[in-house]
């Protein structure tokens, strides 16, 4: 009952039982040997993984085909193919109505449709039905064509821009001075009209005028004033010329006379 043991219970009933107590810090299970070991091995296999891993390396971008350049032989001998064809012998520097007619055999397009003057305004072409060697040559580089093939896929886009109003003026004014005699200011009444249909088709008053033409016979040719007037005056006056200015408006005397004839065929 005197001194007390300064051994807890807990200790008296390890000892007691012979068991063995590890006494070593618990820091010290980081730096253990075994630890070492074990942390060397990680590292050499770490090691080991990263010599043999695949190098990441840039994906090789897919080649993008270089576009067909324009080249001038290639397009000289496409022009070349459509000559010669003619009954009167044009030479090589000139494509006549048969090498036209050609053209637009191996495009899939009609000889009267509004292809061939599309095209005719895209190579700024003189005279019709001809293109000169020099207008092919520039205007076809324009256009960045120089094949039948390419020819034919470019040809709905150009009849497209026809959509845009301004393209379309420009289109329309060209259309006089390309259709005419190069020796005369004007555009004689039958050619005037066939150019209406096919340049105008669906346009407000276009087939009416046309009959006016035909049927009245008021003029024999069609000048330059009437030409652009006409395109002017199917975009402003309405089909029933209910909104036309007879007084106000300084409308060619030729569409004047349209008017007042519509009005006695009603």
């Amino acid at each position: 009952m005197g001194n007390k043991s300064s051994t807890s219970r807990g200790d008296i009933n390890i000892k007691s039982r012979g068991a063995k107590v590890d006494t070593t810090p618990v820091s010290s299970f980081r730096t253990s040997p075994k630890s070492r070991d074990y942390d060397s091995n990680r590292l050499a296999a770490k090691s080991a993984y990263i010599s043999t891993a695949p190098i990441p390396t840039t994906p090789t971008s897919i080649p993008v085909p270089i576009k067909d350049q324009f080249d001038v032989g290639r397009c000289t001998r496409w022009f070349e193919s459509f000559t010669g064809l003619e009954e009167d012998d044009l030479g090589n520097e000139q494509i006549g109505p048969a090498g036209i007619s050609k053209l637009c055999e191996d495009i899939g397009v009609s000889l009267e449709a509004v292809d061939m003057l599309v095209l005719a305004f895209h190579l700024n072409a003189d005279t019709m039905p001809f293109f000169s060697k020099e207008e092919w040559i520039k205007g076809m580089k324009k256009l960045e064509v120089d094949s039948t093939i390419k020819l034919k896929a470019a040809m709905p886009g150009l009849v497209a821009k026809l959509k845009n109003p301004v393209d379309f003026k420009e289109f329309y004014r060209y259309i006089f001075m390309f259709v005419k005699n190069s020796e005369q200011k004007c555009m004689d009444v039958e050619t005037a009209c066939r150019m209406l249909e096919t340049v105008m088709a669906g346009r407000p008053h276009t087939k009416s005028f046309v009959a006016f033409l035909e049927e009245k016979k008021p003029v024999k040719v069609i000048n330059k004033d009437q030409w652009y007037n006409f395109l002017d005056f199917s975009d402003s006056v309405s089909e029933d010329l209910t909104n036309y200015d007879g007084i106000s408006s300084a409308w060619p005397v030729l569409l004047d006379e349209y008017v007042e004839w519509r009005n006695d065929s009603s």
